[in-house]
């Protein structure tokens, strides 16, 4: 346990240079012994039930929430819609919002195959209290409902209609998503990524003083005025079958060094502590419902992401490790470990995705190393055994926060993330890697062994069986950028003054704070600003060659680097059945039991 050291108060807290240094379980063991000091514990609050609001409020007035879409009619209303698949996209989709206010009644999700629906589902309301210790030492506090209903028994490859609707009538807008294909008739398909988003307005004033969402220099000049709005933007206009998210989603959490969390200084906030604000939450959604409301959003886990504020290190079942709050929030596939949330897997067509937690193995970042016990890595060596020998993959596609290859001035390269996962990249021929974490986009020649497998600049073809693993660093969602190391320049299509070298010295972030220098001929193409992937999938005849098509998109909507991935197919297609049809029943959805 952290305890302040003698002569600091207890209401002071914790140096930076500790700060810095604590795990998921440090930070709660602090913040136990923080409302054990004061009078309104956890406990106390939800004794109030419906009151609890009021009950904090006594100490510090809770935080007001943004519902700009709730409707005239209703004093409760559901926002920020977002879907994402469950184990099978083929067959389920997971579909959540938020609650302006606890709910009187039951809420429903009516879906159907048209506008007139057919079939309802009772969803689940979870409840998330957020207590946060304030620099005066009071408490405060965020009562926020998230509601999440699993469709199930869905027919592939149809679209669905869906609408939440509650007990007095009050509905949402109609939306509509697809389930992923049958995978026996293989089909193209589209798929976008990045990381490190955020949001693009700035918390509500008395929630994170002294941070801003808004810290772009005067030299970030070739962007958009919201970047993080204008790619949700193209995203949304394109319609992509899913959207993969490679860590620090909405930066609740502003440090992300594993600080403990206090807030709402007079000015700034105190040096050492974490200004986190919960309400960050509701305006993430509601940011990314044009997309996230029709198409499935995956959701990797970053630094930014770890929040001790809601777990209990001592609770019945185990720690959490950061995640609890995600667990009232999200829906994401549980077909990993069971100690990772955030670590999984599904297929679509004859694309197999993998959601990693880099935050297992960070050596940068030790706040959550090696939470897993060695969970997650038996899992992925067996994981990936195994698509590696089902004939219906073609392409293995990883995604994750921290970086195992890149060389961004601020964090560069993870040794412990490089260590544990590339030589199973190199291993089962991953096709590629989506990184966040660094915020710039950087792709590689294709890497095996730590080295280029060969040269591939913007346009070329690659052949991950010869050639090795593409590793793209894509954290240029719309945080503020970064910079590159010293002497080194952007490098893609249409820029000015390209940088033509080809060897860069960079370095691996290792435990400690320590840095190790590296010299590299991987760093392919550069681009200093904001962009994101999209990635276009055209599966093989038999025996023929798949594709999957890597392409750069800034966030003014150019394209600025392109690659394609290809495997060939050994007329593996031909042992499995094609129906002449999609299956059109339209009784293929049931109530989830126990929901």
């Amino acid at each position: 346990m952290i305890v302040n050291p003698p002569g600091e108060t207890p209401d002071v807290g914790v140096p930076a240079r500790l700060a810095a240094t604590m795990t998921i379980g440090e930070q709660q063991d602090w913040l136990r012994g923080y409302l054990d000091r004061h009078r309104v514990s956890r406990r106390t609050a939800l004794q109030g039930g419906a009151s609890v609001l009021a009950a904090l409020g006594l100490t510090a007035a809770p935080w007001a929430r943004a519902s700009a879409a709730q409707a005239a009619t209703s004093e409760v209303a559901v926002i920020g819609r977002h879907l994402c698949f469950g184990d099978d996209p083929t067959s389920q989709m997971a579909i959540a919002g938020e609650l302006t206010a606890k709910p009187t009644g039951k809420v429903f999700v009516d879906i159907g195959h048209n506008s007139h629906y057919g079939t309802t589902i009772e969803a689940e309301v979870r409840e998330l209290i957020s207590m946060v210790p304030q620099q005066n030492g009071t408490i405060r506090a965020a009562d926020q409902f998230f509601v999440h209903a699993l469709a199930d028994k869905l027919d592939p490859g149809r679209p669905f209609h869906y609408r939440f609707r509650l007990e007095d009538g009050t509905t949402t807008a109609d939306a509509m998503f697809t389930t992923a294909p049958d995978r026996r008739v293989p089909q193209p398909f589209t798929f976008t990524a990045f990381g490190d988003h955020g949001v693009s307005t700035d918390p509500t004033p008395d929630g994170q003083t002294g941070f801003s969402d808004n810290y772009y220099t005067p030299t970030d000049t070739r962007r958009t005025l919201a970047p993080a709005d204008s790619i949700v933007a193209l995203i949304a206009e394109q319609r992509p079958a899913f959207h993969l998210l490679a860590g620090d989603i909405c930066y609740a959490d502003p440090s992300g060094t594993g600080q403990p969390i206090k807030n709402n200084a007079p000015a700034t906030a105190a040096s050492g502590f974490n200004n986190f604000d919960p309400t960050v939450w509701t305006q993430y959604f509601g940011s990314i419902e044009k997309s996230a409301a029709s198409t499935p959003w995956l959701f990797a886990t970053g630094n930014h992401d770890m929040e001790a504020l809601y777990d209990d290190n001592r609770a019945p079942g185990g720690a959490t490790h950061g995640y609890a709050g995600h667990a009232a929030r999200l829906d994401l596939p549980k077909t990993g470990p069971s100690p990772c949330p955030s670590v999984y897997s599904v297929v679509y067509g004859n694309v197999a995705i993998l959601s990693l937690d880099a935050n297992d193995l960070s050596q940068e970042i030790p706040t959550n190393a090696g939470y897993s016990g060695g969970k997650q890595l038996a899992w992925v060596t067996e994981r990936l055994g195994e698509l590696r020998a089902d004939p219906r993959v073609d392409f293995i596609v990883a995604f994750f926060h921290h970086c195992a290859f890149a060389t961004s001035s601020s964090h560069a390269s993870d040794g412990g993330v490089r260590a544990a996962l590339a030589p199973l990249f190199d291993k089962y021929s991953v096709d590629l890697v989506v990184q966040g974490h660094n915020h710039q986009y950087e792709r590689t020649n294709p890497i095996k062994g730590g080295t280029s497998g060969a040269q591939k600049p913007d346009g070329s073809t690659i052949d991950p069986t010869k050639d090795g693993t593409t590793y793209i660093c894509c954290g240029s969602a719309g945080r503020p950028r970064y910079a590159w190391q010293p002497g080194v320049g952007d490098r893609y299509r249409g820029g000015p003054n390209p940088d033509t070298g080809t060897v860069v010295t960079s370095y691996i972030a290792s435990t400690g704070g320590v840095k190790v220098p590296e010299k590299v001929d991987w760093s392919q193409t550069r681009y200093l600003d904001y962009a994101f992937l999209t990635v276009d999938v055209v599966p093989a005849r038999p025996g023929g060659t798949s594709t999957m098509t890597v392409r750069a998109i800034s966030d003014l909507g150019g394209e600025i680097d392109k690659v394609t991935i290809t495997r060939a197919v050994a007329g593996h297609h031909d042992e499995h059945a094609r129906p002449t049809a999609w299956r059109q029943s339209t009784s293929g959805l049931s109530v989830p039991a126990g929901v």
